[in-house]
């Protein structure tokens, strides 16, 4: 993958499940909880509209701000903490999500697809 042989990418469905390997809830809740605080603010401090309205914005800005900070950080992960281990990175692909592009175009996607069987197939035989 470093030398671009091989792309990593990420279905993003998958991402958001609860059950994947490097999902952290606290990735999501760090937005809800700082929305949720300035919404009671604004309760507060301006009364019951302005508190509708602001959880009218932060369920916006969660929407389109948040819920793409929060892929991008499990992107991340991926990349660092999933390509540093064998066993997360089984755990990984058995789970789904995972996709190898190779340079032809074709893809492998995991659980379906065999990753071993590309790396096979992009190396050189060293038999005589």
């Amino acid at each position: 993958m470093r030398d671009g042989t091989v792309r990593l990418s990420i279905d993003r469905r998958h991402l958001s499940h609860l059950d994947f390997p490097l999902a952290l809830e606290a990735d999501g809740n760090r937005w809800v909880y700082g929305l949720a605080a300035l919404t009671a603010l604004a309760f507060w401090r301006g009364g019951a509209w302005a508190g509708l309205a602001a959880g009218a914005l932060g369920t916006a800005i969660y929407l389109t701000l948040g819920l793409r900070d929060v892929a991008r950080r499990l992107e991340r992960r991926v990349r660092t903490r999933g390509l540093a281990s064998v066993e997360l990175w089984r755990r990984l692909w058995r789970f789904g999500g995972v996709v190898l592009t190779r340079p032809d175009g074709t893809t492998c996607r995991g659980p379906a697809e065999s990753w071993m069987q590309l790396v096979r197939d992009l190396t050189p035989d060293s038999r005589p």
